[in-house]
């Protein structure tokens, strides 16, 4: 079919585009210039998070907007006003001038928009909007009302500018839809071209890179097995929104090559990986192949809890068959390091394909699933020091459990559960024993926030406590509090839901000095929770809230939206406690309706509260809990996403504690 030179697919034909990106944004100009009800649309589009029409008058691709910066698309208002830039990155890096210098030419007089374009695996990740609104933040750009909702990322500057991140699919089902309510199908049939020429640029930029690359992983392994360097057996692939791995076993040493998408788009250079990790019934431990990598005399080698990271380079512009060779080189050149007599597994049977690899043999462990992994289940639980809770806890198909006030498990459970090393949750073991005889001591100090496996389906690795210290080691955790906070890492087994620390949290009440008259009478449990999130800080390495995945759950003794009908002074105090969580990256997780029975209002609560009971006072029953909710869950922001938070507080699932119990189920 001959395409009319007025037509979509005609203006697409006859400027030939040097790629599908570069198409799809001279379509969509096309598109817009041509018709003003597409315009219309996307004004339309534009005014979310803000609620201001946008006018958009006129339409040009390849702008020149000062500073050696050329803005792919430009809107201007009918006043000449530049009132929106769009962008299309896919899976490039931010050139120099991006964003400032384009937040600099938009209209600071009337509505503006600067909005990104970007694969739905991008923006899910967060490190590019992150980093865009860093990039404004050095420019003295100040952006705040940030907003989330469906694939849709809005924030607002002061003087009403705004910057806004989503995908070609939003941008453009959205302006559809407003088309055709608008009776528009001339638009509307145009956009659906669309929509399959940005697809094809989204996937032929990155898929196509990324199948390749697994199919080399795939070949690169099998290379190995047929020499007698790696083994398969019980390992298989690993994927999720932001990585790919394939496991093997090279030279008696668990390991996997993984590619990180986010670093392939920051450095290129760093993108893959080698990563080790701990099996019981190894030859190797990652300790064991760090130590030989630096008797080596290896270099860059990265440790993050129980695993060892080791960058792969491999040479640009490269086709298939010179990637693999290339892994393959390195990755024997790394076996001999750690087995110099070998091959180690010179006499296995080879069978199998790495790319079809084989179901795993293994008799299922308990709860485990066929097919799509199994979630994670963690249990947060303020268990008041009792016995029974620790009976309905092995009774529950969970992994781990995240509990308060525990003090050590009946002899008749202990051996169905592991609560790790004395010192990973006992204060005493570094806080010597100053607190002997003092008045309430024992009250204070009988009982304490643990970290306890629950299952097979997880590796834990305890932390020791130790007292407030700039150089813990690295099985360590400085404190600050005694009894308010237990920290380990979890490492899922046999499933592609990555590692994370987990942290249980308990908001002890602690009482003004005696010097002082006052009118509390049990004290204030904000103070320990300040003190948690700064412990918990230690685990944060990076500004990007992305690049940690912690889960920290407990009962903090504090209440969400208000500070406990005690007026202002107490409003303030708690609104800070929440929003230090959010500053550090941990985004507050509720549990809030509809995941649990509301509560009631108490005094001084807002009436739009969605706070859920999560706990009933002395004397009464989880039928009468009325007004109480001191238990909540934050994780980072990011990780936060693969996490489903429910309060099991309805009668019949209440358990023996005066609090109910918070599950929390981690998928990929």
């Amino acid at each position: 079919m001959m395409a009319d030179r007025d037509s979509l697919l005609g203006v697409v034909a006859r400027r030939q585009a040097d790629s599908l990106e570069d198409a799809a944004m001279d379509a969509l100009s096309f598109i817009l210039s041509r018709r003003a009800s597409a315009r219309s649309a996307l004004s339309e589009f534009l005014r979310v998070g803000a609620g201001q029409p946008l006018s958009v008058t006129n339409v040009k691709s390849k702008t020149a907007i000062g500073g050696g910066a050329i803005a792919e698309m430009a809107c201007s208002d009918e006043h000449g006003n530049l009132v929106v830039f769009i962008e299309s990155i896919s899976w490039g890096t931010l050139t120099d001038n991006q964003p400032a210098a384009y937040w600099q030419a938009l209209s600071a007089d009337t509505p503006a928009v600067l909005l990104f374009l970007a694969p739905h695996r991008r923006i899910e990740s967060g490190s590019l909007w992150d980093e865009l609104v860093d990039r404004l933040r050095k420019a003295d750009v100040e952006l705040a009302d940030e907003t989330v909702t469906d694939g849709l990322i809005t924030a607002v500057a002061t003087d009403g500018r705004r910057l806004m991140l989503t995908s070609w699919e939003v941008l453009l089902g959205r302006t559809a839809e407003i088309a055709r309510n608008n009776d528009d199908f001339q638009v509307c049939f145009e956009i659906s071209q669309l929509e399959g020429l940005a697809a094809a640029a989204v996937k032929g930029e990155g898929t196509t890179a990324d199948e390749s690359l697994r199919a080399s992983f795939a070949d690169a392994v099998d290379h190995l097995k047929r020499s007698g360097w790696a083994n398969t057996d019980r390992l298989n692939v690993g994927a999720g929104a932001s990585y790919y791995a394939r496991y093997f076993r090279l030279a008696g040493a668990p390991t996997g090559l993984r590619i990180d998408y986010e670093d392939e788009k920051r450095r290129p250079d760093r993108s893959l990986w080698l990563w080790f990790w701990h099996e019981d019934d190894a030859k190797l431990s990652a300790k064991d192949v760090a130590r030989l990598l630096d008797q080596a005399g290896e270099v860059g080698q990265v440790s993050r809890g129980t695993r060892l990271l080791m960058p792969i380079d491999l040479p640009a512009g490269t086709d298939g068959q010179a990637t693999v060779d290339t892994l393959v080189a390195e990755l024997e050149r790394i076996a001999h390091l750690l087995d110099p007599s070998g091959p180690t597994y010179r006499d296995a049977p080879v069978s199998g394909d790495s790319r079809n690899p084989q179901p795993d043999k293994r008799p299922h462990q308990s709860g485990e699933q066929t097919g799509e992994c199994a979630p994670i289940k963690v249990v947060s639980w303020n268990i008041a020091t009792m016995d029974k809770p620790w009976r309905e806890l092995v009774e529950m198909d969970a992994d781990v459990a995240l509990l308060q006030e525990a003090r050590r498990p009946p002899a008749e459970v202990a051996e169905h559960l592991d609560i790790g090393p004395q010192e990973s949750w006992d204060s005493h073991s570094w806080n010597s024993d100053w607190w002997r005889g003092r008045r309430r001591g024992r009250a204070l100090f009988d009982r304490w926030p643990m970290v306890v496996r629950l299952s097979d389906r997880v590796e834990i690795e305890w932390f020791k406590q130790v007292g407030p210290t700039a150089w813990p080691g690295e099985n360590e955790i400085a404190v600050s509090g005694i009894g308010t906070v237990a920290a380990a890492h979890i490492t899922p087994k046999d499933s592609s839901i990555e590692p994370f620390f987990a942290i249980s949290m308990y908001g002890r009440w602690i009482p003004p000095h005696r010097s002082v008259e006052t009118e509390l009478q049990i004290g204030y449990a904000d103070a320990s929770v300040h003190r948690i999130i700064s412990d918990l800080s230690a685990f944060i390495g990076f500004a990007n809230r992305r690049t940690h995945r912690i889960l920290a759950a407990g009962d903090l003794n504090v209440t969400y939206g208000y500070g406990h009908g005690s007026g202002p002074y107490w409003d303030a105090r708690y609104r800070n406690l929440f929003e230090r969580f959010e500053s550090v990256g941990l985004e507050f997780m509720g549990p809030q309706l509809p995941n649990g029975r509301q509560a009631r209002l108490a005094t001084g609560e807002p009436e739009d509260s969605e706070n859920v009971v999560t706990y009933h006072l002395p004397n009464w029953t989880p039928a009468t809990a009325r007004n109480n909710q001191f238990d909540y869950v934050f994780a980072s922001r990011g990780f936060h996403r693969s996490l489903k938070v429910r309060a099991m507080n309805e009668v019949d699932e209440w358990g023996s504690s005066d609090h109910c119990r918070l599950l929390i189920e981690i998928g990929e």
